[in-house]
């Protein structure tokens, strides 16, 4: 007989079994070089949008001075300078939650990533509806421009709707990559 009481006996059966039982463990160093990869490359397409903002404004503003009577090219590029100014303020919004947070320990990691991971699934729902609301503005100004032109533009309406449909494909792809990769991470958290 032993000297141990059945508590405590029952106690170290559960240490014993809790230890044996299998865990998976966190590469800390991985997920610090993923975060800056995502951080960099999101702070690289966040510049690409600025540009293309800044040179949707200022062709509008040399189609507007240059060409006043192409009316159908001038609000197609206002249409699409404001709707990229619209996109690029709230990816900068969406970006700036994430990147505000502070990381100095492993914890703050963790909830970076996820904010991070959560700003992405944002941001492919903000890449969606862009998509809708480039098909409609697209095929007017191809609509327009046919009018103006002999040539019929089936090619040019097929190209610019395969077009959104792959950006809409892919923010589709990438979004389900980022929810899969979100479940993952909050299971290894719980």
């Amino acid at each position: 007989m032993t000297d141990k009481s059945p508590l405590d006996e029952q106690w170290d059966d559960l240490v014993s079994d809790w230890q044996t039982q299998p865990y998976e463990k966190v590469d800390i160093d991985k997920l610090v070089k993923q975060l800056s990869k995502r951080t960099l490359w999101a702070k690289i397409l966040l510049g690409l949008d600025m540009l293309a903002t800044i040179f949707l404004f200022s062709a509008c503003y040399w189609q507007a001075t240059n060409e006043p009577e192409d009316v159908a090219t001038i609000i197609y590029l206002g249409i699409g300078a404001l709707g990229s100014l619209v996109y690029t303020v709230l990816l900068l919004r969406i970006r700036l939650q994430t990147w505000k947070m502070d990381a100095s320990d492993p914890k703050q990691y963790f909830d970076k990533t996820i904010s991070g991971i959560k700003g992405a699934l944002k941001f492919a729902k903000l890449l969606q509806y862009t998509c809708y609301f480039m098909v409609p503005i697209i095929n007017w100004y191809l609509w327009e421009v046919s009018k103006s032109t002999e040539k019929p533009l089936l090619i040019g309406y097929i190209l610019a709707n395969a077009l959104i449909l792959v950006m809409y494909v892919a923010s589709h792809i990438y979004q389900r990559r980022r929810k899969k990769e979100l479940s993952l991470l909050s299971e290894f958290i719980r």
